[in-house]
């Protein structure tokens, strides 16, 4: 990983560790009560994972931004190659949730904010897997690694109000709201405000 000019000490820390975490085990997770792996994306997952996609288009464009320029595996291919670049800058991982052996759904830290020991978290999960706590375990393994392998002190995530079953998720694991962004994005025509939320580690 790239070393930056006059980060703090506890920044360059979680940076240490997470080389030592992708050099040691290729930065897969495991989950349990339902199982689940936690793959980071490689662009040989392109084709599988745009399938994924296509099959999930109506139920995933209800919140999700991305979904009109994602019409070829070749964009997913793109979007992993630049995810995985990103690794070097801000430490930008992004895993394929796989239950059973299969692929259904993605989660990832969108960027380290390193001397404030802080990551966004994103999620999104194919529809025949949820109801089922696939998402719940797959988000509490990277809390974990979050915290418990990185040093972490926060982790936060924006989510549109209507959106209550993503709310409900993070609630669950102890997330709390902190405050509302509007707008928080451009969503097919429409402004969409985030409510933020937050975990903190206590320990």
């Amino acid at each position: 990983m790239t070393s930056h000019e006059g980060m703090s000490r506890e920044g360059a820390g979680v940076r240490a560790r997470l080389a030592a975490q992708l050099a040691a085990g290729g930065l897969r997770l495991t989950g349990s009560a339902p199982p689940v792996e936690l793959v980071r994306l490689d662009e040989a997952d392109a084709e599988a994972l745009f399938r994924l996609i296509d099959a999930n288009r109506a139920h995933l464009r209800e919140w999700l931004g991305w979904l009109d320029a994602t019409d070829s595996a070749a964009n997913v291919r793109e979007f992993i190659a630049e995810s995985r670049r990103q690794f070097d800058d801000d430490g930008t991982i992004v895993w394929s949730i796989r239950h059973d052996g299969e692929p259904v759904g993605v989660i990832s830290f969108h960027a380290i904010a390193w001397d404030e020991l802080r990551a966004s978290l994103g999620y999104w999960l194919a529809r025949p897997a949820m109801g089922r706590g696939i998402a719940t375990s797959a988000l509490r393994a990277v809390v974990a690694f979050g915290f418990g392998g990185l040093g972490l002190r926060c982790l936060r995530a924006r989510i549109a109000p209507g959106n209550t079953r993503s709310a409900a998720l993070v609630r669950r694991l102890g997330f709390r709201s902190v405050g509302i962004i509007d707008p928080g994005e451009w969503l097919y025509g429409r402004s969409v405000a985030h409510e933020v939320f937050e975990l903190e580690d206590m320990s």
